[in-house]
């Protein structure tokens, strides 16, 4: 019984010191020229809300955000380009990958598809389609 309640206390005590540690992630927003970073990060359907590490909160309207970071994933406002190269709009892509300088994108459509996006030195290169996902090998991605 003592034994069993040692071993309650020492979990308990884990729980407790892992709380007090706290979230080790830096979250941030950029909006316009300026960076803010904070704790954790709320991304709603017309705003953006930053909790900052003093426990304020930064709110921020979704249109003035050009990139975040959130759960180690980084995600910038990027263009959205159709199969016959017109920008259809811009859109949050998450980064995946750089190689000699060609940077790697995904983008989910709200009908669950999948794109990923090459851009070269900050312009667009190709479309990487969900049928043609064996090119992304040459960037270290892989995609099950």
């Amino acid at each position: 019984m003592k034994r069993s309640i040692l071993i309650i206390a020492l979990i308990l005590i884990c729980f407790g010191l892992k709380a007090m540690v706290g979230n080790d992630e830096t979250c941030f927003v950029k909006a316009g020229d300026k960076l803010y970073f904070g704790r954790d990060l709320k991304i709603g359907i017309a705003h953006t809300k930053l909790i900052c590490f003093d426990g304020t909160v930064a709110k921020f309207e979704n249109h003035d955000v050009t990139a975040y970071q959130h759960h180690h994933r980084l995600y910038r406002l990027m263009p959205v380009i159709c199969d016959d190269n017109d920008t259809l709009c811009m859109a949050m892509m998450e980064y995946l990958s750089t190689k000699s300088g060609f940077s790697v994108f995904r983008y989910c459509c709200p009908k669950n598809n999948q794109a990923y996006f090459v851009y070269k030195d900050g312009e667009f290169y190709c479309r990487i389609n969900e049928d043609q996902i064996e090119n992304l090998s040459d960037f270290g991605i892989k995609v099950i």
